[in-house]
């Protein structure tokens, strides 16, 4: 269902198990090129003895079969239940790994509720100074895809592309830490790029790249001594 975290908890047990194999060797004899030859001279008359229709005997051999095993054991692993945390309203928190911009663009359901759980809107940057963006249930898919609209005053469209990347790395971050993942690397880096939205003159200025990406680092999982990003089936 859309809007779902499917994540799994990989672990590893083991066992010492004895395992045996039971062993059959079957007899093979390969026939050679036959080679006949004659003894003396033909003679007239029958064969002393009692004619047959075929002549068998017995032929034996010694030898020693090397049989190489290779033991190993499979195994099945089948639910016994379940023990269930008591119930919480509001979105699911996939604690301990962050999700990307991407991620909460394709989920609105998800991304909606974590803003009502904050009040119904987040801040990105600070009240209405510079050229914070205020973000609701309404905007944040537009934020989300790098669609922020920005005042007319902003006309440098280097400078435009250049905040939306901000606000959406910005908003995915604010959005994972109540999610309830986050790390002092992202700490930094939030307040960072608040301050750089709250300082920023009407027109715009340079310099939003180097606060996007420590964000972006963070949402996908590649910031130092910060949470994976989660694996999503």
């Amino acid at each position: 269902m859309k809007g779902d975290i499917n994540m799994t908890c990989p672990t590893t047990v083991n066992d010492n198990v004895c395992v045996q194999a039971e062993v059959t060797i079957t007899p093979e004899v390969t026939v050679g090129d036959i080679v006949t030859t004659c003894l003396g001279n033909p003679f007239i008359g029958s064969c002393p003895g009692t004619p047959a229709r075929s002549c068998s005997f017995f032929v034996s051999q010694r030898i020693c079969v090397q049989i190489p095993l290779t033991f190993d054991a499979t195994a099945v692993a089948a639910s016994r239940g379940i023990v269930c945390d008591e119930a919480g309203t509001g979105a699911c928190s996939a604690a301990g790994c962050t999700l990307s911009a991407g991620f909460f663009a394709a989920n609105p359901i998800i991304t909606n509720a974590l803003i009502t759980n904050a009040g119904g809107s987040i801040i990105l940057g600070s009240d209405a100074l510079g050229l914070s963006f205020t973000v609701n249930a309404g905007n944040a898919n537009t934020v989300l895809t790098g669609n922020t609209p920005l005042p007319p005053t902003v006309v440098n469209p280097v400078f435009i592309a250049q905040y939306q990347q901000l606000y959406r790395q910005l908003l995915a971050a604010k959005l994972n830490v109540l999610n309830g993942v986050t790390c002092p690397f992202a700490t930094a880096a939030i307040a960072a790029a608040d301050n750089f939205l709250a300082t920023s003159p009407a027109t715009g200025q340079a310099g939003a790249p180097g606060f996007q990406a420590p964000l972006e680092q963070f949402n996908t999982g590649e910031a130092p001594g910060c949470p994976f990003e989660c694996s999503i089936d």
